[in-house]
């Protein structure tokens, strides 16, 4: 119950989000798999370039003398010029796009003078959300990197299949926000690729409402071909010229003006601390990173506390700080705590710097930096004396009755009994809050050293203190995380705000150790394509080369229950089983294979190993697990020119149809289900009978007489629901109730793509 709570009432840290989708139609084309060969031409095209960290065979961040920016009389940078374009021209194959394609959105520069220039990236001109190119040059104008979330490669829909309209009416589907409201016209956008999802063509549709007892703010972006909602992005981020305001237990925003900058005390507690956080957080920002305000502008730091009532949460809204009173249980006045105070802050500052993605491993490490934040500025307000509380979040708000409880624990995450803290046990969806376990833990290591605390890994990491630390999430966070950047890429991009701040090799070697000790491996650690062969690995004798491979999830017939009301069977016959088979072979030396399901192997710890002679080796699963599988190459001897290949067959499944009769009284409900389904799916019920029996149908919970996805109330007996299965969906429910005495005789029939 307890860990029920930190989510609920806690949601100053973030918002779960849940997509689903409608009916459409033909959907987009998948990617086009390709060689490196362009990459590799592309790079050699460039001085001494070489690839960072990869992605599906595309880097996200390369090295090397690649290009010059204009430079003015006095030294200044000048993005605009032709050098610039001619760079950008330059570099962008190598991560598969075009120079014309991009667009420069931001330049800022840091304390050394360099300048960190960012694109947007289009594509039939059309925005791609999620694509930015960043371009860092010294100086001179000496472009000397590269990074981003920004690719291309895969073939997709130019126009749409639905109108605005339908759009709309997809997004507020099912969204979970009460009182929905599209509020402007969709607008047509490219959403990149995620995970096995490519870059799709999508409306993005503005929604507001409520969301329980928070305002919803959220871009939802719904496929333009088959109105499957793809993804929700929440504007609404949980936890020097002040405005603390009240809102006198009401709801209206800002409210009434209690406390600015040079007035008196007000003698209301929870406006006058608040009033002192603020500058202290204001004051930590400004003195430890010469930031003035989030904005980097001096904007007012506006706050309005007493906001409803009982209510247990604070948010950032994208203008200003919102607090409740809380209920004297679960917390007190979220205003008076600079916890909650520094972590909604950086929110704000992370929105106008890398501006992450609130959903998946990007809002994970959203979560993260403003946790991050909030220790650092607690530790710095103390004088940089670090105590245990310093890594206790929200321990001065939270659970008043119950001593040094926190809303989360840095230093080991799962004492909330929710986040996670090892990447491997990761998966897409996770809560935002409980993903950031993994980079909050990774942190803590590197201030303060150690190992991970309930042992998933032995690596011991030298701490440098939180100074140091936090200096190099800031300098990550400003100059290389994008809106889409992962924790691997986090890993890497940390790596490199290291050695651009000029630190010592130990020091960069405590960052690598941090991210290793909590599962996150080398960002070199490539995804093998099904199929599609990973060539050219090689080592010395007693090395290691890894690589993984992810296992789409299907549903298997052993998870439906038998079929309710004279059924005969179940549903999702499974026809042949899914097969993944690991193989290495080519080249020379000699190179043992070792293959385990999520967490990378060890010569003691694996689900298979083969030990052939030479590089032909095989690993073979039947009826794999979803998820990610680790593959792990060791020099028996030294060995070169190895590729491995990872094959995945699915299962195929059977069409089935299922009948259903039975009869019913005046008012009789018969449920059956669930029934195991596949997002994308074509599901049709139709019904026959006498008298007027009504159906329903609901995705993933039983349906009522209220809440329904397909309920056709027409008189007599006759009535069909047509369904595609919603994205995030895995059951299908149906009733079917006496409207007066009836029978009935159901047909479902389910098309898997």
């Amino acid at each position: 119950m307890k860990s029920r709570l930190r989510s609920l009432c806690a949601v100053w840290a973030g918002l779960s989000l849940c997509g689903c989708s409608m009916a459409g139609g033909e959907a987009p084309a998948a990617p086009v798999e390709q060689e490196d060969n362009d990459i590799r031409a592309a790079l050699s095209n460039l001085h001494e370039a070489r690839s960072e960290g990869a992605e599906g065979g595309i880097p996200y961040f390369i090295r090397g003398e690649l290009g010059r920016i204009d430079t003015g009389a006095d030294a200044r940078l000048l993005p605009g010029g032709p050098r610039t374009q001619e760079s950008l021209r330059g570099i962008a194959p190598a991560f598969r796009l075009r120079g014309e394609d991009l667009v420069l959105s931001r330049v800022t520069v840091d304390d050394r003078g360099h300048g960190h220039l960012r694109f947007q990236q289009f594509k039939n001109g059309l925005k791609v959300v999620g694509g930015e190119l960043i371009l860092h040059a010294d100086t001179a104008g000496l472009v000397y990197a590269a990074n981003g979330s920004a690719r291309d490669g895969a073939k997709a829909a130019v126009s749409p299949a639905l109108s605005e309209a339908l759009a709309a009416s997809a997004a507020v589907r099912d969204l979970g926000v009460s009182g929905a409201v599209a509020e402007r016209p969709a607008r047509l956008v490219y959403l990149l690729g995620e995970g096995a999802r490519p870059t799709t063509l999508a409306y993005e549709v503005h929604v507001t409402g409520d969301r329980g007892d928070l305002p919803a703010d959220e871009q939802v972006y719904v496929d333009a071909q088959t109105g499957a909602r793809l993804a929700v992005h929440s504007r609404i981020q949980t936890a020097l010229n002040r405005q603390v305001y009240s809102a006198n237990n009401g709801t209206t925003l800002p409210g009434t003006l209690r406390r600015s900058e040079g007035s008196a005390a007000t003698g209301d507690s929870h406006v006058d601390e608040n009033f002192g956080h603020l500058s202290t957080v204001y004051q930590c920002y400004l003195q430890n990173f010469g930031r003035d305000s989030f904005d980097n502008a001096g904007a007012p730091l506006r706050s309005t506390v007493h906001y409803s009532t009982n209510y247990v949460n604070a948010y950032w809204n994208g203008v200003q700080l919102v607090y409740g009173d809380g209920d004297g249980v679960n917390s007190i006045a979220l205003g008076k705590s600079r916890d909650v105070t520094a972590h909604e802050l950086t929110h704000a500052v992370t929105e106008r710097e890398s501006n992450l993605v609130y959903a998946n491993e990007s809002g994970a490490l959203s979560e993260s930096l403003s946790d991050i934040f909030s220790a650092y500025c607690e530790a710095w307000a103390k004088g940089w004396s670090i105590d245990s509380g310093v890594y206790r979040i929200g321990d001065d708000v939270w659970t008043p009755s119950i001593p040094n409880d926190a809303l989360r624990y840095m230093n080991d995450p799962v004492l909330d009994g929710a986040s996670v803290d090892y990447y491997p046990n990761y998966s897409s969806g996770t809560d935002v809050h409980y993903g950031s376990g993994i980079p909050n833990l990774a942190f803590y290591l590197l201030a303060q050293g150690g190992t991970h605390p309930r042992g998933k890994t032995t690596t011991v990491v030298s701490g440098i203190g939180i100074q140091k630390a936090g200096r190099i999430f800031y300098w990550a966070n400003t100059n290389y995380f994008t809106s889409t950047t992962t924790l691997r890429q986090a890993r890497l991009y940390t790596v490199q705000a290291a050695q651009a701040l000029g630190y010592d090799a130990a020091t960069t070697r405590s960052v690598e150790d941090a991210w290793t000790a909590v599962g996150v491996s080398s960002l070199a650690t490539p995804q093998l394509i099904n199929g599609v062969p990973l060539p050219g690995l090689g080592g010395a004798p007693d090395s290691t080369q890894y690589a993984y491979f992810e296992v789409p999830s299907q549903p298997g017939g052993g998870n439906c229950l038998p079929l309710a009301q004279g059924g005969n069977g179940t549903f999702n016959t499974l026809a042949t089983p899914s097969k993944l088979t690991i193989s290495s072979s080519g080249g020379t030396g000699n190179a043992d294979l070792y293959v385990k399901f999520d967490a990378q192997p060890t010569l003691t710890n694996f689900d298979c190993r083969s030990m052939l002679p030479g590089n032909e080796e095989t690993c073979t699963f039947p009826s794999p697990s979803p998820g990610k599988w680790y593959v792990m190459l060791h020099g028996k001897s030294a060995f070169a020119g190895v590729s491995l290949t990872a094959t995945y067959t699915p299962g195929t499944y059977d069409t089935p149809t299922v009948n259903m009769k039975g009869s019913l009284s005046l008012g009789d409900q018969h449920p059956m289900g669930p029934f195991c389904v596949i997002p994308g799916s074509k599901l049709t019920a139709v019904m026959t009978g006498t008298g007027d029996p009504d159906l329903y149908v609901r995705w993933n919970q039983p349906p009522t007489l209220t809440d329904y996805d397909c309920r056709p109330y027409l008189s007599g007996a006759a009535e069909s629901c047509l369904m595609t299965v919603p994205a995030g969906v895995q059951r299908v429910y149906l009733m079917v109730r006496g409207y007066t005495a009836s029978t009935y005789d159901l047909t479902l029939t389910y098309n898997i793509p």
